[in-house]
């Protein structure tokens, strides 16, 4: 059992291959993240509604809180509050994180729980309790995790243990809540000296996020296209004691002058997940049309080759079908409300058969989805809880002018009677993968200008080990 990850630090984007086959992937941008910390300005406050628009910089959308998701503003005995007027004010400067991307038309869903996520620890200074991960079923296991959480957890604050912390030694646990403690610090001492509205922390490194959040001991292979990369992988790993329990793992650099993404068939799979209709080699084919609402997946059993008005037949197509939806979310990382047209089964076994098949492949999705009902119609109703944004919603722009260029792709062709499908490809490619560079593009527009390069962005932002090499030494305490 194969499982690897490729990651290209140019285009941020790492894939999670599993038996040859692309099992997730995991995009970064440069716009609002999930788990950014920020000091944000309340905007507006709108009490029918009971939330408020939170001001986190001066270009982008403003965040989103409801009274929900403030209650760590005041103090826990005035758990009757149900005016968020009451917790909060205008101009008042207020420390969020993100919970939630934005969408098209709406901005980011804020929330005052701050959390910090390490390696098998996720620090909660806000929430004076001890978590242990639901998946941790070893009742040994939890009470020793327990117990140590007791014995180290830092003062009011909370830790939860992740599944990943099972079998790990006591002191790479402690090291791992030291690091997010020490990390919480240096939040809580930028949030003191910072007036208006700013990112304080942030992920920047894709190569610290896939590992943190997608490795584990199934991991076999981690592959890169560049040496900073690299180095940034093995100072991880070492760092986390990751190596010597993993001699079997093996990390490689990708040298060639061929795309990382090309090369593993990355940027091809991505062009596939853009486009509606997906064609099973079985003949089945599935329709998915995503919009901000829902999600609808319509099921044609197209050339398969069984007797259509064979229920086993049909029972057949639809369970094939439901086996690639299962994978089509995950992939697609479709979020929200997802409703799904079978092929009509008039069996009420048959339809149970459905469920229970589909239950059991969408059991290995970790954003949980859950299959609410199957209506009279037919339509299989289904949640997805929101865990970043979908493919459509990262390459939407980009998808909208390859259709425009699709088009006119086409009437060239009709025009010329020529096929320049080399020459097109290369431009999806353009739009695709070098998206993140379209400023570079501003700056040719401006040549005539002298002054063309603006300051660096977040210049408060300091490398935490930098921070405390420098200022902490520097204090005294009397």
């Amino acid at each position: 059992m194969v499982k690897k990850i490729i990651i290209s630090q140019l285009n941020n984007i790492a894939a999670i291959i599993h038996n040859s086959k692309i099992q997730e992937l995991v995009i970064k941008r440069d716009t609002y993240q999930v788990n950014d910390i920020y000091i944000g300005i309340v905007r507006k406050i709108f009490t029918s509604i009971n939330a408020a628009f939170i001001k986190l910089n001066y270009t982008k959308k403003s965040g989103f809180i409801h009274i929900s998701d403030t209650k760590y503003l005041y103090n826990l005995k005035y758990l009757s509050i149900y005016n968020i007027a009451d917790v909060i004010s205008l101009q008042q400067k207020i420390l969020v994180q993100i919970i939630k991307e934005p969408t098209v038309t709406k901005g980011p869903r804020l929330t005052t729980n701050i959390h910090l996520s390490g390696q098998y620890v996720i620090l909660m200074p806000f929430n004076n309790t001890i978590c242990i991960g639901q998946n941790i079923y070893d009742e040994n296991e939890r009470a020793f995790l327990r117990a140590l959480g007791i014995l180290v957890k830092p003062f009011r604050m909370g830790i939860l243990f992740k599944e990943t912390s099972v079998g790990i030694d006591e002191k790479i646990l402690i090291k791992d809540i030291r690091a997010l403690s020490r990390k919480w610090n240096f939040i809580e001492k930028s949030a003191l000296t910072t007036s208006g509205p700013r990112l304080l922390y942030y992920d920047s490194s894709i190569i610290h996020t896939i590992l943190r959040d997608h490795f584990n001991r199934q991991i076999t292979m981690v592959i890169t296209d560049s040496k900073n990369s690299l180095k940034q992988i093995h100072e991880y790993l070492i760092d986390q004691h990751i190596t010597p329990q993993k001699p079997q793992l093996c990390i490689q650099l990708y040298n060639n002058k061929k795309c990382i993404l090309e090369k593993f068939g990355i940027n091809s799979v991505i062009f596939n997940l853009l486009k509606p209709k997906v064609e099973l080699a079985s003949g089945i084919h599935l329709v998915i049309e995503s919009s901000e609402a829902l999600t609808t997946i319509d099921v044609n059993s197209g050339s398969f080759q069984q007797d259509k008005h064979n229920h086993d037949a049909i029972l057949q197509t639809n369970c094939l079908a439901a086996t690639e939806i299962g994978y089509q979310i995950k992939i697609r990382n479709l979020n929200g409300i997802i409703v799904i047209d079978f092929i009509d089964m008039k069996s009420h076994q048959d339809q149970l058969t459905l469920l229970e098949h589909l239950n059991k492949v969408l059991i290995y999705d970790e954003a949980k989805p859950e299959i609410v009902q199957l209506s009279e119609l037919g339509l299989v109703e289904l949640t997805r809880r929101r865990r970043g944004q979908s493919i459509t919603e990262v390459f939407g722009e980009a998808k909208n002018h390859q259709k425009g260029m699709h088009n006119h792709t086409g009437k060239m062709m009709r025009e010329n009677n020529s096929t320049d499908s080399h020459h097109y490809q290369k431009d999806v490619n353009t739009i695709f993968f070098k998206k993140k560079f379209n400023h570079f593009d501003q700056i040719n527009n401006h040549k005539k200008k002298k002054n063309i390069f603006k300051n660096l962005k977040y210049q408060h932002i300091v490398p935490l080990n930098l921070y405390y090499s420098t200022i902490d030494q520097t204090i005294e305490y009397s």
